[in-house]
């Protein structure tokens, strides 16, 4: 039986997240930032758009929009990244049941037999009897 590990990254989950559930902040960069109260607001993911301009993960927002003026900073909304994080790994689940967490964002798939398959696998026969 062949074997096959697959390796998911969510990337830029935070800000593809925000930028999904706020359909305005799509075409502009974005960067979801911790406290600015304790922390200075420092950048936790950035989309696209933001990688585009320089900004990285780890800096402080007013080092960023030194390089990227028309950055949109958003607030963490942990509760939310958990709950979309478990939907995914729930889409997972239904191709496999070794799944093996690493982080919010990540996760490798181990599966035995036939490759994947929307036709005639077990997500096929979840959804059509």
């Amino acid at each position: 039986m062949k074997r096959c590990i697959l390796h998911s990254d969510l990337n830029n989950f935070y800000a593809s997240v925000e930028c999904l559930r706020r359909p305005e902040l799509r075409d502009v960069p974005v960067a979801v930032c911790g406290s600015f109260e304790d922390r200075h607001g420092v950048v936790l993911a950035k989309n696209m758009l933001a990688k585009a301009q320089g900004v990285r993960t780890g800096e402080a927002f007013w080092q960023a929009r030194k390089k990227c003026p028309d950055l949109v900073s958003v607030p963490a909304d942990f509760p939310t990244y958990v709950r979309i994080s478990r939907a995914v790994r729930a889409i997972y689940a239904r191709y496999t049941d070794q799944i093996e967490p690493y982080g919010i964002d990540e996760c490798w798939l181990e599966r035995h037999g036939q490759p994947l398959s929307l036709r005639g696998g077990r997500a096929d026969r979840a959804h059509h009897p």
